[in-house]
């Protein structure tokens, strides 16, 4: 079997020892690079100096393309700063499509490579994927947000999500038109979508991998919170809705997603997606499916594509 070549983000935890104890158990050869390690001359491509071989790759697995790092000021910390790699991952994706080697959501991430909070809301919508009614603004004056939100329909409270942000950070929740004043105004060009907000005592959190629905986990936020997410505190339990997983199975079909960890919410009305994540964290979910190894199905996955 060729090599799996596993990109992740240079973290000694999460993702990089759950994939590399899934690696080593399958007895998979791999060469593993942190994105900063990646260099691109014309067409080819380098972990730090050395050229990637393509011809022993038999498969790509990596991690989100974004990484932070520490600005310092005469050798103290001042702050640190964000890079987006999603053009270099657009580069990556068309070398593997080019070699036909697979790696999960390759077709769907050079279709959508600048996936965010705001594309996601116009993919659900063209793919008929029922969702929280999603609105962003190219720019963020406060006319014109009043305006839209007519249009739209929305009425206070009202949340608010920057495109880029990830596990419940960067989240508000806007309960009146002074609140929403004192929001705007540093965000006039900042990258954010609006949604009404859903009134809910969970959500919940499905794992698909390759078409299958590995589990449900419930999540309750902690006492004087709204937001459900475990990072932020909320607790987590198994949950059983035969229905919630055709839905989220049906909604990666609609997408071609190969892998997602879809947030969900069950309403009066029926289901709907409030995210779907293309790179999501194991802790929650692993805590309660302690018996389930989720890096091992992905990698299941990966290897038989590859055969």
């Amino acid at each position: 079997m060729k090599k799996i070549l596993f990109i992740g983000i240079g973290q000694e935890h999460g993702p990089k020892q759950r994939m590399t104890k899934a690696l080593l158990e399958k007895g998979a050869e791999y060469i593993y690079a942190k994105w900063s390690d990646l260099s691109f001359l014309g067409d080819k491509m380098y972990v730090q100096t050395q050229e990637i071989d393509f011809n022993e790759i038999g498969g790509v697995f990596f991690d989100i393309p974004r990484l932070s790092t520490t600005i310092k000021v005469a050798g103290k910390a001042k702050g640190s700063m964000d890079f987006h790699l999603e053009n270099e991952m657009h580069s990556l994706l068309t070398i593997l499509k080019e070699k036909n080697i697979y790696a999960p959501n390759r077709d769907f991430l050079l279709k959508h490579p600048y996936y965010n909070k705001f594309s996601q809301a116009h993919i659900f919508a063209c793919n008929t994927i029922a969702a929280i009614p999603t609105l962003h603004l190219c720019d963020n004056k406060k006319q014109k947000i009043a305006e839209m939100f007519a249009v739209a329909g929305f009425d206070f409270p009202i949340v608010a999500k920057e495109s880029y942000g990830g596990q419940g950070e960067k989240v508000w929740k806007i309960t009146n038109q002074k609140e929403l004043e004192a929001f705007i105004e540093n965000r006039r060009n900042v990258n954010v979508v609006w949604q009404p907000f859903v009134k809910n005592d969970a959500d919940y959190r499905v794992i698909v991998v390759g078409g299958e629905c590995l589990g449900t986990m419930k999540r309750s936020a902690k006492e004087g919170e709204w937001k459900n997410n475990f990072s932020l505190g909320g607790d987590v339990a198994k949950h059983a809705d035969e229905e919630m997983q055709k839905f989220a199975v049906e909604a990666c079909r609609k997408m071609k997603l190969d892998i997602a960890g879809l947030d969900i919410f069950a309403t009066q009305n029926g289901y709907l997606i409030i995210e779907a994540n293309l790179f999501f964290g194991l802790d929650g979910f692993e805590s309660v499916f302690q018996d389930l190894d989720v890096s091992g199905k992905i990698l299941e996955m990966i290897i038989n594509k590859t055969k």
